[in-house]
């Protein structure tokens, strides 16, 4: 090999392992993101007690959480009857 083949050889080389190191830290980014979001989502469920079965979707999407989360009938206990204020 001429000394520009090898010089080509190694810098591919380097190119390659560049490239490489950059998609495993981007794997690496994306699973820690998603341990944090189950974390997240985990530790809220445990605050409310609820029984009911997370949503996949609902656990990527902050906003569709949150909805899925609303409770209305949380308080119904709390509220009294109508007819009692009269």
């Amino acid at each position: 090999m001429t000394d520009a083949q090898v010089k080509t050889w190694f810098q591919n080389r380097r190119t390659k392992w560049r490239r490489q190191t950059a998609e495993e830290r981007e794997a690496e980014r994306q699973q820690a993101n998603r341990l944090m979001i189950q974390l997240q989502h985990d530790a809220f469920q445990k605050s409310l007690g609820d029984s009911m079965p997370p949503d996949p979707l609902c656990i990527h999407n902050s906003s569709l959480f949150a909805l899925q989360n609303l409770q209305p009938w949380a308080d119904e206990g709390k509220l009294q009857p109508v007819s009692s204020l009269v």
